[in-house]
């Protein structure tokens, strides 16, 4: 078919139609609506991100008459569907548009990858006020003596935080987007929860209490013997001993893993050596015992908002123990009597 330059006028309002999506199929003859359906497929295959209004026909039309009337052509031109190649100009640009649309959208995100800064939060070995840091969701992160935190200044398709520490977190909750804190050992993930982690790497655990809302617990052991995961909801605790890979949870919270930020402790037949445990994470103090023996004492009292030196006073009365300082440590010695 030879090329013509001329679009008989009805027919142009015709195909004007149909790109505005308004086509008008019974005013057309069987070929002409062959040719339509045929263009129809070809445009739809072309996808719904291109804009009708973003190419410009008339000038693509006018640079292609102005290419193919170059003296110097050393080809000639065939057309199979001279109607058509205006619109398949326009096709050919809206394509092209829709490509570069698509990299100017996905460019932010890799951007914001790419320029994400870390922060970090630490604490001291014996603060004298314990610190609250505020993420960039709004999560709320209590920070017990010796905790670092690291964290974006702004979360992307994914919120991630690492923890080496105790601390309470308060996760706005955003289903989208998991909140996934890494430590040593293990990672917790969460969707929108409270709940209380410690895990500092000298002791070897790590172990998460739950309020509200549920957890994942995972742990990094490849071991086979160690289960994936446990599932932890509200109300429950879950642990990861180090030493033999035991992955464990309890239907209850331990008495005292919020100590630390309420100052409310409950001993019930506790031996001392797990109270003095609690109290130095509560207190930030080191207590030490002469004796093996002081460690096995079973002791039952219940505090609040006390003073340390209070609480050590009444132990050592009630057990008859001397107690010694030295800087910072607290140490009971063995029996008075």
């Amino acid at each position: 078919m030879q090329f013509n330059n001329d679009i008989p006028t009805k027919k142009e309002y015709q195909w004007t139609a149909f790109l505005n999506r308004e086509p008008d199929i019974a005013d057309l003859s069987n070929p002409e609506s062959a040719e339509i359906t045929e263009f129809t497929e070809a445009w739809q295959a072309a996808g719904n991100n291109f804009s009708y209004s973003a190419a410009n026909p008339d000038q693509a039309w006018l640079n292609l008459q102005k290419e193919m009337i170059k003296p110097d052509q050393k080809f000639k031109l065939t057309i199979l569907k001279s109607r058509f190649l205006k619109y398949a100009a326009m096709l050919v640009m809206a394509l092209g548009v829709g490509f570069a649309a698509y990299h100017i959208l996905q460019s932010p995100d890799q951007q914001i990858v790419a320029t994400v800064n870390m922060a970090v939060a630490e604490t001291e070995a014996h603060p004298s006020n314990l610190r609250m840091v505020t993420l960039p969701d709004g999560t709320t992160v209590k920070m017990n003596a010796g905790t670092r935190l690291e964290y974006p200044e702004l979360f992307t398709t994914i919120r991630k935080v690492k923890l080496s520490g105790e601390a309470f977190f308060d996760v706005t909750r955003d289903t989208a987007r998991p909140f996934i804190i890494e430590t040593a050992y293990a990672s917790v993930e969460v969707l929108g929860t409270s709940f209380n982690i410690s895990a500092y790497p000298s002791t070897g655990m790590v172990e998460v209490n739950v309020e509200t809302g549920k957890v994942k617990l995972t742990p990094f052991s490849e071991e086979k013997s160690v289960p994936k995961s446990v599932l932890l909801p509200a109300g429950e605790r879950g642990w990861l001993k180090i030493a033999d890979n035991e992955l464990g949870q309890a239907d209850k919270l331990s008495t005292n893993y919020s100590s630390w930020i309420t100052k409310k402790i409950i001993f019930q037949r506790t031996p001392l050596a797990e109270a003095f445990s609690v109290l130095e994470n509560t207190y930030h103090v080191k207590i030490k015992t002469e004796t093996a023996n002081i460690g096995s004492i079973p002791y039952t009292a219940n505090f609040a908002n006390l003073e340390l030196d209070y609480i050590v006073e009444v132990i050592a009365r009630t057990h008859q123990l001397k107690v010694k300082r030295n800087g910072d440590e607290i140490i009971f010695a063995g029996n008075g009597k």
